[in-house]
């Protein structure tokens, strides 16, 4: 199990990695669109395109690693009122739930990606490999998730 989780954690990390170099080009592309209009009075074509689907890519990448470092919002506020193992027995139903759904993404998305034939509008981008992200990030949540599952039945026997 310390293997899977190693090698779960590390494919987080890399596809975080990927996440995050799509920040500096997204960022320079609008910095230079803005200042060109300003300036010049023209603009970069297809910079919002190519913007909203690197901060789609980001988002969709970078999930599973906020997951990891549990950087999502939860509210603690009636959980925490409950007895110990009744809070581990509704983290792990939410974690089942959680994972039922991610599943059921992946599988569609994988479905939906391959029968994808679209393309932007402006620059003609195929939609595929945005349709694969989606997979890809939703898999990876779902393997933090099971870990976390793993780790909460281990906690209500008492390991």
């Amino acid at each position: 199990m310390v293997q899977f989780r190693s090698l779960v954690q590390q494919f987080t990390r890399a596809i975080a990695f990927v996440a995050m170099l799509l920040l500096l080009p997204m960022m320079f592309l609008s910095a230079a669109d803005v200042t060109l209009r300003k300036v010049l009075g023209f603009t970069i074509p297809g910079t919002m395109e190519l913007s909203s689907y690197m901060l789609a890519m980001f988002i969709l990448l970078g999930l599973s690693y906020t997951h990891q470092c549990r950087g999502h919002v939860r509210v603690f506020f009636l959980l925490n009122r409950l007895p110990d193992k009744v809070k581990t027995i509704v983290e792990i139903v939410l974690s089942l739930l959680c994972l039922a759904m991610l599943l059921t993404l992946v599988v569609e998305g994988w479905l939906v990606a391959w029968e994808e034939t679209t393309v932007s509008d402006m620059l003609r981008i195929p939609q595929t490999p945005f349709r694969l992200a989606l997979v890809v990030g939703c898999f990876s949540f779902a393997l933090e998730l099971i870990l976390d599952i793993v780790d909460h039945f281990s906690h209500l026997r008492g390991k």
